[in-house]
């Protein structure tokens, strides 16, 4: 019988590398301002040591569900080269991230917004004449913004290291794909294709004041006038870039949830509300149309089911039988056999 091709973490890491550098050259190349490139760096040290800190957690309290006696003991029975392969995936992850913020921020000038009017048309329709993010202004709670950006920050790295310590499987190498797929491909070209500033920019862009009953609360408020006022000087500063369309939170707030569903099926209810939460702010806070959070959705569903169709492929059995060999008694006559 032939072999059974493998999956191996090589199949996505190499693409995830390619996506990475790809993005960032692109970028590097195209940006007429680089006062935000070294700004953006900022963000690893803090990317890596959030993720030190979540993984603690998580393994400390994993630890404690399974009774084990000695968690010193438990860290010190850890493979030292999984962890390095735990640790740089966590790293490339946080490099495609700064490739992203360098990429988002230079749209803004190389695209010039058009769809919101278009969005807030579609969101009023798809709702029956009503505007959704007056339905939803009741989830505009103390701190809601907060939830939105750090605890979904969190979550998003929490998924990452628990896909990253899962064994090779196609599963494991589409949903790590698509993540890297979303960031550099899906959500920049969407974004050219319908540039849209988001429902709290409404005005500010000269569309009137169809949104002026936003309330999205103090923190929302000093991240939007952040933002304009990087993108209203035509510069770039650290976390700068303004774009509605997709949403990118729903769109990994979806893939998060797809993550769950593979590899921590048992929490499925929870990440569900806690995503229906991440949608539904998106649009109260005034961030996104619906129609962005529903677009993302789509393209996050969608660029897994690829992925997966595509490693499944490559990890078919093969059932057909290895030629044999030929007998001497096969041989013409005067022949000689030919010798395995």
């Amino acid at each position: 019988m032939r072999s059974t091709t493998v999956i191996k973490e090589r199949e996505w890491i190499v693409p995830a590398i390619l996506l990475t550098v790809v993005t960032g050259i692109v970028a590097l190349s195209f940006i007429p301002n680089s006062s935000g490139l070294i700004p953006a760096l900022n963000i690893l040290p803090a990317w890596m040591a959030a993720a030190a800190v979540i993984g603690s957690i998580t393994a400390i309290l994993s630890m404690a569900a399974r009774g084990v006696s000695s968690p010193v003991d438990e860290l010190r029975s850890v493979d030292r080269r999984r962890a390095v392969y735990v640790t740089s995936v966590i790293l490339l992850a946080g490099l495609n991230m700064i490739a992203f913020m360098w990429m988002k921020p230079l749209l803004n000038y190389l695209v010039p917004f058009w769809a919101d009017p278009m969005l807030a048309n579609l969101d009023h329709a798809i709702f029956l004449g009503h505007d959704p993010w007056k339905l939803f202004a009741w989830l505009n709670f103390p701190w809601s913004g907060l939830v939105y950006h750090q605890f979904w920050f969190a979550m998003m790295i929490l998924m990452l290291l628990v896909v990253a310590i899962a064994p090779p499987s196609p599963q494991k190498s589409a949903v790590m794909l698509s993540y890297f797929l979303l960031w550099s491909i899906v959500g920049p070209v969407i974004h050219t294709l319908m540039p849209a500033a988001g429902p709290i920019f409404y005005e500010r862009m000269g569309y009137g004041g169809r949104f002026d009953g936003l309330a999205p609360g103090p923190e929302t408020q000093w991240v939007a006038d952040y933002l304009w006022s990087i993108y209203s000087s035509e510069s770039f500063g650290a976390g700068s870039g303004i774009s509605a369309m997709p949403s990118m939170h729903v769109t990994i707030t979806v893939w998060m949830m797809i993550a769950v569903w593979m590899f921590a099926r048992q929490f499925v209810l929870p990440a569900l509300v806690a995503g229906s939460a991440i949608f539904l702010l998106s649009i109260s806070l005034g961030w996104h149309y619906a129609i962005d959070g529903i677009a993302g959705a789509v393209a996050a569903v969608g660029c897994f089911l690829i992925a997966l169709l595509y490693y499944r492929k490559r990890c078919t059995k093969s059932e057909e039988p290895e030629p044999e060999a030929p007998s001497e008694t096969d041989q013409p006559p005067g022949k000689p056999a030919i010798l395995a």
